[in-house]
């Protein structure tokens, strides 16, 4: 699958079988393929998990591309990303990383939404080793 601008890596509720999922992805997705980043996730005690991206451990997700450049931008509504804000501000920022298959292999570069400091540290953490939250 080609890397676009509309390519997303999910790791939590927006997973297939994820509490938004079908709200937010299915029937908008056209492609929809296991992946890993690099980076530490966290139970937030509130439903949903929040990772940082970093050069330890790996969290485990999807890859999707949105067909359509409206429903890739509700995910930051969803997410409280708000582009024009300043980025200390929001829940979540939605960055760049490079994205690897399960086997480690390099699939290119895609969005991903990382919590903020402020947001992670107001939560009840739980680092969760397996890097896998579940759907």
């Amino acid at each position: 699958m080609p890397i676009s601008s509309l390519s997303v890596f999910v790791y939590g509720t927006l997973q297939p079988r994820g509490y938004y999922w079908s709200q937010f992805c299915e029937g908008k997705v056209s492609e929809v393929i296991p992946a890993q980043i690099k980076g530490k996730l966290f139970d937030l005690g509130l439903g949903y998990p929040g990772a940082r991206f970093d050069r330890n451990g790996w969290v485990k997700g999807y890859l999707l591309e949105f067909k359509h450049k409206k429903d890739f931008l509700r995910v930051d509504y969803l997410e409280g990303f708000e582009p024009d804000r300043l980025p200390e501000l929001n829940e979540y920022n939605r960055l760049i990383v490079p994205i690897f298959d399960l086997d480690e292999n390099l699939l290119g570069s895609a969005w991903a939404y990382e919590i903020t400091p402020k947001y992670l540290e107001a939560s009840e953490v739980a680092p969760v080793e397996a890097g896998v939250w579940p759907a």
